[in-house]
């Protein structure tokens, strides 16, 4: 829900109770008033009738309305209280039952007891009563209307520099840094907004050039310490000297050498992948990548008897970067060998927009959910560094693609979900 419409909503459940309580407060108000005044009316009447009888000392009825409710009789009760109470009567005129106020009273003049009733019917206190019920409604109803139309109005119009923030921050690329600068509000909320916004894109650029700049000389400082080690590791294992168990314990080094070389060339691979530095895009067939691929690796896949399933149905054309391509589709094949048995299946199927590639193996010892994280290793594969998959998965994100995972029939099978550029 937007913060608009959240703000709207607990605007209308603060004001709603208010209005119906103020509209009840009112209604009785109102009522009471015209009660008061209906009593005040009655009152004046009684008075008027006591006038009368001490002008005229009547000694029989005399009605003071047409429709003979309210009258003057004679009676021989004892004096009572003035005493003011609700009824109802029957109208003729209307066929209906309607409300009435009585007054009725008693007034003594030379010995004579009279009994004074006065009537006066509060239809028209109803009807004024539902029409200002009616007329407070379709206030409440305009408000609240109007309201929802104004806040409308000022989220279109206060709020625009937000949604302009909004958009402009989705389309941020942090290779065009420079095209990227919130500009100055009049709203000081919105102005304090961009001007922190500002220094985190700033912040974030400036990390992105470092590391950035620490991956290439990385790259580059590693390597050449590593390959002069490696170099005179080869001069010395040449001396004819060495005895066996020196030749073992260099050899032992050696593979150290080339784990630790490879390892920070994976490293510095999944680095530039999580910066997106492999700008340069093309149209690829991923089947023709998959093909020479695999025959690349044919004669590992034969040294431990594995069988080898292709299934390149049609041609796949996907735009992105080739060495990513070739690095995505070699890191799932080796993936497929390194984690297979001897005698067991390798399983790659093109369909679709689809590659899957499938191996026998021994069921996971770590969680599915673990695979693609680095260093995140069966504990069955020693020699594995822990990162191919990670890199599989960097490249996937990088391009939006989908990768999943199932185990099922003894087969591991990875299916990557391409977005296909068809030409």
């Amino acid at each position: 829900m937007k913060l608009i419409s959240k703000t709207l909503l607990y605007y209308l459940l603060i004001s709603l109770p208010l209005l119906v309580f103020a509209g009840l407060f009112s209604y009785f108000l109102i009522k009471a008033e015209l009660r008061d005044g209906t009593d005040e009316t009655l009152v004046s009447e009684k008075i008027n009738a006591e006038k009368l009888i001490r002008s005229v000392k009547p000694i029989s009825t005399i009605y003071l309305s047409s429709d003979s409710l309210s009258n003057i009789r004679v009676v021989n009760k004892p004096k009572m209280e003035t005493r003011l109470y609700d009824t109802l009567i029957y109208d003729l005129e209307e066929n209906e039952n309607i409300s009435a106020r009585i007054l009725r009273s008693h007034f003594t003049v030379d010995k004579i007891n009279y009994q004074i009733t006065v009537v006066k019917t509060t239809m028209e206190e109803e009807e004024l009563l539902e029409g200002i019920l009616t007329t407070f409604t379709l206030i409440v109803g305009f408000l609240i209307f109007a309201f929802i139309i104004v806040n409308w109005l000022l989220s279109k119009i206060l709020w625009k520099p937000f949604y302009n923030t909004l958009s402009q921050l989705n389309k941020y690329d942090i290779k065009n840094h420079e095209h990227y600068h919130f500009k100055h509000e009049k709203t000081t909320e919105f102005n304090q907004l961009n001007d922190a916004l500002n220094k985190m894109i700033d912040k974030i650029y400036s990390d992105y050039v470092q590391q950035k700049e620490f991956t290439e000389n990385a790259s580059h400082e590693m390597q050449t310490p590593l390959a002069v080690v490696k170099a005179n590791l080869s001069l010395l294992m040449q001396s004819p000297n060495l005895k066996e168990d020196e030749m073992d314990r260099l050899q032992t080094i050696e593979n150290t050498i080339k784990k630790l070389s490879s390892l920070n060339k994976a490293l510095i691979l999944l680095s530039k992948i999580e910066n997106n530095q492999f700008n340069d895009t093309e149209t690829v067939n991923i089947k023709t990548i998959t093909s020479r691929i695999t025959n690349n690796y044919a004669d590992v896949i034969q040294s431990k008897n594995i069988n080898l399933e292709l299934k390149l149905n049609d041609d796949l054309f996907v735009k992105m970067n080739t060495v990513l391509a070739e690095i995505l589709i070699t890191n799932l094949l080796q993936n497929a060998i390194r984690h297979n048995e001897d005698n067991g299946l390798i399983s790659i199927e093109l369909k679709d927009n689809q590659l899957s590639v499938s191996n026998t193996g021994v069921p996971l010892n770590i969680p599915e959910e673990h695979l693609f994280m680095r260093f995140k290793k069966d504990d069955a594969s020693k020699d594995s560094l822990g990162l191919g998959l990670s890199i599989v998965n960097g490249i996937i994100k990088l391009y939006g693609f989908k990768i999943n995972y199932s185990h099922s029939n003894s087969l591991h099978r990875f299916k990557v979900l391409f977005k296909k550029d068809l030409l």
